[in-house]
């Protein structure tokens, strides 16, 4: 490895970024051989762009300091670049799904020795319309309170920010008609949530889809039936988020997806959310590109 581009979201994750780029850049001076790039892109068109340059001119490892999100936006970046770079990891945001997903420390000193001493794996990459997802994509009741969470809140918060957004959402408990087409297949269904998931941590928590992999092309949509409050904060808050035993859940797996919206009322049309940040209503097709991208993980991982 000779070069490292480092693409820092100064709007995401924890605040303390420039002492992580002071860490990241102290332990790199000791390999003479490596050249470390800092950008700072300012919206999240610039962090894709960033990165799909930097895989262009044979970057051999691009690091995104921020959340999911920017780490999604990466490996977009990586993908339509030609797919050269390895994505490093380094946990900077605020749940850091992907990150736990793949068994990558917490701790910064850890992590970095990861990046060079590691083992590479290869991991799936989803295509949502023109988006790309790593992680999750959900819609209903949880991308809706979502969207009344500023960036500040759920840095300052938590999982405590959504709450305070979401009591009014929660209790006005909209639902959507949707036709999902799978596998020659088409579901009809009136839900609260709809979830995708192609990792074993959702929303900071492990154990939504305990048998999730990041690699087997294929991801996991659980369709809620039923939404009854008191069990569902159990099972999140007690239960850490066991929700394979929740069991008004319908979940089905598979690697292409249309979601449709059956009502006509355009204001009924759900928004999504993709690996943590807002994206597009309905209709949707979800496709998977398996084995996409290259990172480092360590060796018991």
């Amino acid at each position: 490895m000779k070069d490292i581009t480092i693409l820092v979201n100064q709007h995401s994750g924890k605040e303390e970024k420039e002492q992580i780029v002071d860490s990241i850049l102290e332990y790199f001076k000791e390999n003479t051989d490596i050249t470390v790039t800092v950008l700072y892109p300012e919206t999240a068109e610039e962090m894709q762009t960033f990165a799909k340059e930097a895989c262009q001119n044979k970057v051999d490892m691009i690091i995104p300091l921020g959340g999911d999100g920017s780490i999604s936006l990466v490996c977009t970046g990586i993908f339509e670049g030609g797919g050269h770079s390895r994505l490093g990891l380094i946990p900077t945001g605020t749940v850091n799904n992907f990150a736990k997903s793949l068994g990558i420390p917490l701790d910064l000193p850890s992590a970095l020795d990861n990046l060079l001493k590691g083992h590479e794996v290869a991991f799936d990459l989803a295509q949502v319309n023109d988006r790309y997802m790593i992680s999750s994509m959900t819609l209903g009741l949880m991308a809706d309170i979502a969207l009344g969470v500023t960036s500040e809140n759920k840095r300052r918060f938590g999982f405590l920010a959504f709450l305070f957004a979401g009591w009014s959402i929660w209790w006005q408990q909209q639902s959507y008609k949707l036709f999902l087409d799978f596998n020659g297949q088409r579901l009809k269904y009136r839900t609260k949530i709809l979830l995708l998931t192609m990792t074993n941590h959702i929303g900071g928590k492990e154990g939504f889809a305990p048998s999730e992999r990041y690699d087997d092309g294929l991801f996991t949509v659980y369709i809620l039936k039923k939404l009854h409050l008191i069990r569902f904060m159990w099972f999140y808050f007690v239960r850490k988020g066991e929700f394979k035993d929740y069991r008004h859940w319908d979940q089905f797996r598979t690697s292409q997806l249309e979601i449709h919206n059956r009502s006509k009322n355009k204001y009924h049309n759900p928004v999504t959310r993709i690996d943590g940040d807002t994206a597009s209503t309905l209709p949707v097709t979800v496709t998977m590109h398996e084995k996409a991208i290259r990172t480092m993980v360590p060796t018991t991982a």
